[in-house]
This record gives C-alpha cells, sequence and structure tokens, in this order.
C-alpha cells in the first residue's frame, strides 16, 4: 500500500497530511524532532504508516527559520533581573525559561526572546543522545524508524 492510500486521522486530529495535501514524500529525520520540542518518544513521533510522522518535515521550515533568532538551551544571557541560562525554548512564541542562581537559591522565569541579550551562546548539538529520550530502547526505536524513512526514500528516487 502507498503511502497515500492510507486513510485515518493523525494526532491532531486532522486526516493525515498524506491523504489530504502533501504528494512529496521528503526525509523525516529525529532531529527535526527534536527541534520542534516534541518528546522524542517513538509512539508520539510515528505515524499511522509506522515511519516518522511527515508533518515534522511539514513544519521545519517554520521551526528553522524561528530558531536562527533565538539562543540555544544551555546559552548565558543578561535579562532584566540579572544573568542567567536558558533552559527551555517555546520556539514559536519566541520565549525563553531563563534559570538563575543567587547563592543556594535557584528561581526560574520566562522572557521575550527579544527582551534578552545573549553573553554567550552554546554550540548546536545535532546528535540525539541517550539524555535527549526516554529509555535506550526509545533510542534505538527512533534510529530504526530514521532509517527505515532515509532506505524506503532512496527506493522511491529510482
Amino acid at each position: 500500500m502507498k503511502l497515500e492510500e492510507l486513510e485515518g486521522v493523525g494526532v491532531c486530529g486532522r486526516e493525515l497530511c498524506c491523504t489530504r495535501f502533501l504528494n512529496n514524500f521528503e526525509t523525516v529525520s529525529i532531529k527535526m524532532a527534536k527541534e520542534q520540542n516534541i518528546s522524542l518518544n517513538p509512539s508520539k513521533i510515528s505515524g499511522n504508516c509506522g515511519r516518522l510522522m511527515c508533518c515534522l518535515k511539514y513544519e521545519e521550515c517554520v521551526y528553522t527559520e524561528k530558531l536562527k533568532g533565538l539562543p540555544k538551551v544551555g546559552a548565558t544571557v543578561k535579562t532584566e533581573d540579572g544573568t542567567g541560562e536558558v533552559v527551555s525554548i517555546e520556539t514559536l512564541k519566541e520565549k525563553l525559561r531563563v534559570k538563575f542562581k543567587d547563592g543556594d537559591d535557584t528561581f526560574f522565569k520566562k522572557y521575550d526572546a527579544k527582551d534578552v541579550t545573549v553573553l554567550k551562546d552554546v554550540e548546536d548539538d545535532d546528535k540525539i543522545t541517550a539524555k535527549d529520550v526516554e529509555n535506550e530502547e526509545d533510542l534505538k526505536e527512533l534510529e530504526e524508524l530514521e532509517k527505515l524513512d532515509k532506505t524506503e526514500k532512496s527506493h522511491e528516487d529510482y
């Protein structure tokens, strides 16, 4: 069965993208899910077809563009409340959660990205590791899903 012949509803509650409007099935990677802050749990990022969800690719350009203007998790930033470390990012809202240390106390606060100054950013970490997933089995399953997607894509090119 071809992907576009599948019918059903995606996790978003809408008709599957591959049935409704997508006709060019590009390779999808685990990195796309990581950039979109989606849980790297195979059951949450696998489509009805058993491959990585094609909507990850469909939305990738928006996230890639937004992330260009945002500091990365781990970056040191200056805010109106002092200097802190970015611990999470709400990419589409362009909001940062910043951790501050004050002696033995630690506190967190959210800021619009436009309201902070990056003092020291961190290098891109594109590699998916065990710390990104809940357990080693999930990592192995994700890697297999990604391999399957690449293999099927290379066969379609012939």
